[in-house]
């Protein structure tokens, strides 16, 4: 009961995957019944077709076996004959009703096929999970009794309530009156019990798909575990991304050197900045960091004799609104321009240096 309490998560898209590839599906024999009976139904309705093969034949048995020329000896195998016909009517409805049963219960289990079920499982033998699984069916089945017996007999009453004076008159009418008129009263009832067994039976698929769910249900732990297993561990993904921080910023302390300016602010902020006129449209910004990043990017530039620029306003603007590997932006361009010109500046006089 613990165990099932904490299954509060709805099963993952993995957890029924697995459940269908182990035959687990949402199935409902009743839903299947009622599917069967309709066809049962539909056959019964139009027996024209399927059952004037075997009307004939047995037509032809009757005239053969009181024809004044067929001997005596001869009346054995007038069955044979006729057989055909029976049979053809016979295997055609039980081919009809299964595979109606079968369409029906691939539609509810969508398509669902396990191979693992086909292969031998002897555990299946051991009664103890059947003894288990013996409450539940036995309430289920005593549920469907109890809605389904008095509906039944409501079907019935609602099928004959009003025929009553015609059945009494069977005795005195025409015989093919008479079948006729039990006949349109038992297609009647057909079709309301296969209409009534229709709708218990959507009512059984939408349980059995509630159940089905119900016990797929997962813990948290599960959850958590799941997704490590299809996202990869946390500490190695943590891992990663400081392999990938510390290869951006090789790449980045890199294009420090080869960098026409460093602003900085003064040791909390420094980006590096790459200007040429043959082939930049506009500054980029090839490296930048913060504290401790920040002054190594200084010690690199001063290393390299590349200028380094104090202008915290700058520095701090350059840092928030630009990615390394990207041009400033139209809003920076007065202030970055200044200090390009500064620079040139002191190029031009011969020296590098900071402020």
């Amino acid at each position: 009961m613990a165990d099932k309490d904490q299954r509060t998560e709805s099963p993952t898209p993995q957890r029924i995957r697995k459940a269908r590839e182990d035959g687990r599906f949402p199935a409902s024999r009743e839903m299947v019944f009622a599917v069967q009976f309709l066809g049962w139904t539909l056959l019964l309705s139009s027996s024209g077709f399927w059952m004037e093969p075997a009307l004939h034949a047995f037509a032809s048995l009757l005239r053969a076996a009181f024809h004044p020329d067929r001997a005596i000896g001869m009346l054995g195998t007038l069955p044979h004959s006729a057989a055909a016909g029976w049979i053809g009517a016979g295997a055609f409805c039980m081919l009809a009703i299964a595979m109606m049963g079968l369409i029906s219960h691939l539609a509810i289990t969508e398509f669902g096929f396990a191979p693992a079920k086909a292969a031998p499982d002897f555990s299946r033998l051991n009664p103890a999970g059947h003894l288990r699984e013996l409450p539940r069916r036995n309430l289920d089945q005593l549920v469907a009794a109890v809605v389904m017996l008095p509906l039944l007999f409501a079907v019935l009453w609602m099928a004959v309530r009003n025929r009553w004076e015609e059945f009494l008159r069977l005795p005195l009418l025409p015989l093919e009156r008479a079948a006729a008129a039990v006949g349109g009263a038992a297609a009647n009832l057909l079709w309301k019990a296969a209409l009534l067994f229709l709708a218990w039976g959507a009512f059984d698929l939408l349980r059995q798909r509630h159940r089905y769910f119900r016990d797929l249900r997962m813990t948290r732990q599960e959850v958590r575990e799941e997704y490590r297993q299809n996202e990869g561990s946390p500490e190695i993904k943590a891992r990663i991304r400081r392999l990938r921080r510390e290869l951006l910023r090789r790449r980045m302390m890199a294009e420090v050197a080869k960098a026409t300016a460093v602003v900085v602010n003064p040791t909390h902020y420094a980006v590096a900045l790459r200007y040429d006129r043959q082939t930049m449209a506009a500054p980029r910004v090839v490296a930048k960091g913060r504290n401790y990043l920040a002054q190594k990017i200084r010690e690199k530039a001063l290393a390299h004799q590349v200028p380094v620029i104090e202008n915290p306003p700058l520095a701090r603007a350059l840092y928030r609104q630009v990615e390394v590997g990207q041009e400033i932006p139209v809003e920076l361009y007065r202030a970055v321009a200044e200090v390009l010109a500064y620079v040139y500046r002191l190029m031009q006089g011969g020296g590098a240096g900071g402020r």
